[in-house]
């Protein structure tokens, strides 16, 4: 079975993406009750799994979120590294 791990954006508003740890949740105090939640082959309605579920698949949303974040910047860091080292190299002498 793949272990790719999909889960439904629309499962997860901003306001419950802000929490600081995946215990909490929405501004409103509740865990969002949309989305589904799809490994391998099988999905799974985010609003059916227990509460500990629900806040796994917060945690493991919230990685993923700062994975890609954390690739962007290294994908920045890799351009400003680049143009810094041309910039040094055409301060050499001939």
């Amino acid at each position: 079975m793949d272990n790719t791990t999909v889960i439904d954006a629309e499962a997860f508003p901003a306001t419950a993406m802000a929490a600081d740890s995946p215990g909490q949740t929405t501004a409103t105090g509740q865990a969002p009750q949309a989305g589904t939640l799809t490994i391998g082959d099988r999905s799974y309605p985010i609003d059916k799994l227990s509460d500990e579920a629900q806040k796994l698949v917060f945690a493991v949303h919230d990685c993923e979120s700062q994975i890609v974040k954390l690739k962007r910047e290294v994908d920045y860091l890799n351009v400003a590294h680049r143009t810094l080292i041309q910039e040094l190299t055409s301060r050499f002498p001939d």
